[in-house]
């Protein structure tokens, strides 16, 4: 597929999402795990739920589906990926000291851009390095490392800002970022067309909200920029 990336639709797009992965890994890329004991998953259900779901719909109560604040139905989702990144952790010396780190993905089509979270759990509990991390997105599959992920994701066909592999890292305070294009945007004879011009850009705002809220002790209904 042909791409015009110096187009400046597609400028504007990109210093955009850098900004946005900017605000990433200010907020998550030091330090790059963060361990959630068993008295607090509750902890990281919400994380899962806020990184899937944005704000919950209720603010979360302690007797009410896992003190999240998410409806049933999004709560199965959230038990659901809970439940891999404990799979994938079982051979740990110690799984149920969980360590996860969270990352987005920026996309962008001609109309419309999105965030897609992924989830970083390392393979090891004593050797924390990249390329032995599995990585796990929101719609459950589990990639055995961020090449795999970037080779067989499912995200629309669409243009994609992600952290360079797959990890928040940065040169001087300026986060490392890599641009590419979707699996199903380089299958077949499928053309992204248009990703020259115009287009919805993401807001800074509402993606810096999101990042923020995953630092929330309990993530409340009502965040800046929602």
């Amino acid at each position: 597929m042909a791409v015009d990336w110096s187009a400046d639709g597609m400028l504007k797009w990109r210093e955009e999402a850098v900004k946005e992965q900017q605000d990433c890994f200010d907020l998550l890329g030091t330090p790059m795990w963060r361990e959630f004991l068993p008295s607090h998953y509750g902890d990281l259900k919400r994380q899962i739920g806020f990184a899937l779901f944005g704000v919950p719909e209720e603010e979360p109560c302690a007797n009410l589906n896992d003190n999240t604040g998410y409806t049933d139905k999004k709560l199965n989702e959230i038990n659901r990926i809970f439940y891999l990144i404990k799979k994938c952790t079982k051979h740990h010396k110690n799984p149920r000291n969980i360590c996860v780190s969270f990352l987005f993905v920026f996309g962008k089509t001609r109309d419309d851009s999105n965030t897609v979270p992924v989830v970083q759990i390392p393979q090891s509990d004593v050797i924390f390095k990249q390329n032995i991390n599995l990585f796990i997105d929101s719609g459950g599959r589990v990639y055995k490392n961020w090449q795999d992920y970037l080779d067989n994701n499912t995200v629309p066909a669409c243009v994609l800002c992600y952290p360079r592999n797959g990890v928040y890292s940065a040169v001087d305070g300026a986060v490392e970022v890599e641009f590419g294009i979707s699996p199903a945007g380089r299958t077949g004879a499928k053309v992204l067309q248009g990703l020259d011009i115009g287009g919805t850009v993401l807001s800074v705002s509402a993606a810096g909200a999101l990042i923020a809220g995953l630092f929330l002790p309990v993530a409340l209904p009502v965040v800046a920029g929602w």
